[in-house]
C-alpha cells in the first residue's frame, strides 16, 4: 500500500525527471528509489514514468496524479519547514494566564529576558484571578499559568504544579491609623473594629485573607470591596480602611512612608506562586523553553505524548528488501 515516502519520491523524480538525481537529493540509494517507484505502480496498477534517454517522463496517469499529490507534499514539506521553525524558536506563540500578581512580581522578568533573545515568538497574556486561570488551562485555551495560593483546585488531576516563589500577604494602614503603627502587636481579634478594603471575592489572595479570619474565629465584612490591587492600596493610602496587600506590592510606600505595616498576631502565613501545566497536554516547544530558559525544572510535571501505538517506519529504505535485476536508471 503506497504511503506519503512513496509520494515524495515521485513528486521528486518529477522535478529532477531523473532517479538518479532524485535518490541523490533524497539521501537514499538509486535501487530504493526504483523500488519504491514500483511498489507505488504496483498500489496504483498504473503505469507513471516512460523511460527517455535523458531520464524519465511522466505517462498520462503520472501526469493526472502528480496534478494532484504536488499540493499535499507541497503543504507537508511547509508544514515541515515551519515545525522546523517553531522548534529552533523563529516563530510561534506561547499562551499565558497569570493573576496581576504573579505577572508583575514573577513572570515580567521571565518574559523580558524570553523576548529579548526570541523576539519572533508571540507572547499572549490572559490576565485573570488563580482560579479562571485554572479553568483556561483546563479548558486548552492557555499553555500554562502563573497561579497562586490557596487553591481548591490543588489536588484536581487536571493539573500539575511546580512552586516557584515564597509571598507574605501583611496588613497595611495609612496615616490615619497610626495607634496601628505604635503597637508591637496587634490581635486579630482587635481587628473587628476596623474598616477594611478588601478585594473582591473570586481571588485566592482573598481566599487565603477570609480562611485565615475564620481560622482565628474572626468574622470581617469589608467595607469596600475592590477588583484590583492597586486601588486597594489608593483606598488604604487615602485613610479609608486597612487591608491586606502582598508585601512585595507595597515596598515603595513602606519606603516612602505612605503606608504602614500592622503586626498582627498570629501572622498571616506565607503562601506560593506555582507554575500550573495540564496534567495530559505537554508544552509546546516554545512555552517549555521560556521556563527552561529561566532555570525553572518542569521535567517533573510536564506531560509527555504516548508514541506507543505509533511504531510505523516512514523510511523507504529502510523497509526495502532486495530485489534481484534491479534496473539502473539514467
Amino acid at each position: 500500500m503506497a504511503n506519503y515516502e512513496h509520494y515524495k519520491i515521485f513528486c521528486k523524480i518529477v522535478e529532477c525527471q531523473s532517479i538518479s538525481k532524485a535518490a541523490s537529493q533524497l539521501y537514499v540509494s538509486q535501487p530504493a528509489v526504483s523500488l519504491a517507484i514500483k511498489q507505488l505502480e504496483t498500489s496504483l496498477n498504473a503505469k507513471l514514468f516512460f523511460r527517455t534517454q535523458k531520464g524519465v517522463t511522466l505517462t498520462t496517469e503520472g501526469t493526472m496524479l502528480y496534478n494532484y499529490v504536488k499540493q499535499g507534499c507541497t503543504l507537508i514539506s511547509v508544514g515541515e519547514e515551519k515545525l522546523k521553525e517553531l522548534n529552533a524558536l523563529q516563530a510561534g506563540e506561547i499562551n499565558i494566564g497569570a493573576s496581576d500578581m504573579t505577572l508583575r512580581f514573577f513572570l515580567l522578568p521571565l518574559i523580558e529576558k524570553f523576548h529579548k533573545n526570541f523576539p519572533l515568538v508571540k507572547i499572549k497574556i490572559t490576565n485573570a484571578p488563580t482560579p479562571e486561570t485554572l479553568q483556561h488551562l483546563k479548558e486548552g485555551l492557555i499553555d500554562f499559568g502563573a497561579v497562586s495560593d490557596p487553591m481548591d483546585f490543588i489536588n484536581n488531576t487536571n493539573f500539575n504544579f511546580k512552586s516557584v516563589k515564597s509571598v507574605r500577604d501583611i496588613l497595611v494602614a495609612g496615616n490615619n491609623f497610626k495607634e496601628l503603627r505604635n503597637k508591637p502587636k496587634v490581635t486579630v481579634k482587635e481587628l473587628q473594629k476596623y474598616p477594611f478594603i478588601m478585594l473582591e471575592k473570586g481571588t485566592s489572595a482573598r481566599h487565603n485573607i477570609d480562611n485565615y479570619f475564620k481560622k482565628n474565629g474572626v468574622e470581617i465584612n469589608p467595607e469596600i470591596e475592590l477588583a484590583a490591587s492597586d486601588l486597594v492600596v489608593e483606598f488604604i493610602k487615602r485613610g479609608m480602611g486597612i487591608g491586606f496587600i502582598l508585601e512585595d506590592f507595597v515596598t515603595d510606600d513602606l519606603i516612602n512612608g505612605f503606608l504602614h505595616k500592622v503586626n498582627i498576631t498570629p501572622e498571616l502565613p506565607s503562601r506560593q506562586f506555582y507554575i500550573a501545566v495540564h496534567a495530559h497536554i505537554p508544552l509546546t516547544s516554545a512555552a517549555k523553553k521560556l521556563l527552561e530558559y529561566n532555570d525553572i525544572d518542569i521535567s517533573g510535571i510536564n506531560a509527555n505524548y504516548n508514541y506507543s501505538n505509533y511504531s510505523e517506519n516512514f523510511n523507504a529504505e529502510d523497509n526495502i528488501k532486495s530485489e534481484e535485476n534491479l534496473e539502473n536508471e539514467d
